[in-house]
C-alpha cells in the first residue's frame, strides 16, 4: 500500500467517523441528495438560468444553485425524520447504520473526483502513473461511480472547464 491508499483510507474513515455522528437517515439524505443534485443540476440549470435571467456564459452559477437548493431540501427532510427516530429511542441504530452510508458516501464522491479529474491529469499531472499503478484502492474507488461522470461531462460548464484545464496544461 502506498501514500495513495492511506490518503484514500483515511477520508474513507473519517466519513465512517462523521456518519456515526450524524445517523443513518441524514447520511442516507446526504448521499441521496448527492445523486439526486447532480442530477437536478445537469437536466434544470438551463431552465434555472433563464428563469433567473443568467446568460448562458453564466450556467455554471445556474448548475450551483440547483444542486445547493436539492441538497439543503433533502436535509432538512432527513433532520426532521432524524428527530423522529431519536424520540422513538432509535438512535444507536441509526448511528451504526450511519457509519457504513458516511463510508458510502465517501468513496461515491472519491470516486467522481477521480473519474473527472484524474482522466484529465493522468498524462503527466501530480499523481506519478506508478503511484495509481501500484495502489490497491485506486482502481475500485475510482469504478465505485462511473455511470455518474457521463452525466456530468453533457453539461457545457464542465467541458468549457475541462478544455479550460486542457489548455492550461498544455501551455506549462
Amino acid at each position: 500500500m502506498n501514500w495513495l491508499d492511506w490518503t484514500l483510507i483515511a477520508l474513507i474513515g473519517f466519513s465512517a467517523v462523521r456518519g456515526f455522528t450524524r445517523g443513518f437517515v441524514v447520511e442516507v439524505a446526504s448521499l441521496l441528495a448527492l445523486v439526486l443534485g447532480i442530477w437536478a443540476a445537469v437536466k434544470f440549470s438551463g431552465r434555472v438560468a433563464d428563469y433567473i435571467g443568467l446568460s448562458p456564459d453564466r450556467e455554471v452559477l445556474a448548475f450551483f444553485i440547483t444542486f445547493v437548493a436539492v441538497l439543503l431540501t433533502v436535509h432538512l427532510v432527513a433532520r426532521v425524520i432524524t428527530k423522529g427516530m431519536d424520540m422513538a429511542m432509535l438512535g444507536l441504530p441509526n448511528k451504526v447504520a450511519g457509519t457504513f452510508f458516511g463510508a458510502l458516501r465517501s468513496a461515491f464522491v472519491l470516486s467522481v473526483l477521480m473519474n473527472v479529474v484524474m482522466a484529465r491529469l493522468e498524462k503527466g499531472g501530480p499523481i506519478p502513473q506508478a503511484t495509481l499503478e501500484e495502489s490497491r484502492l485506486y482502481g475500485p474507488v475510482r469504478a465505485f461511480a462511473p455511470f455518474v461522470v457521463p452525466a456530468l461531462e453533457e453539461t457545457k460548464w464542465l467541458h468549457n472547464a475541462l478544455d479550460l484545464w486542457d489548455r492550461h496544461m498544455q501551455a506549462e
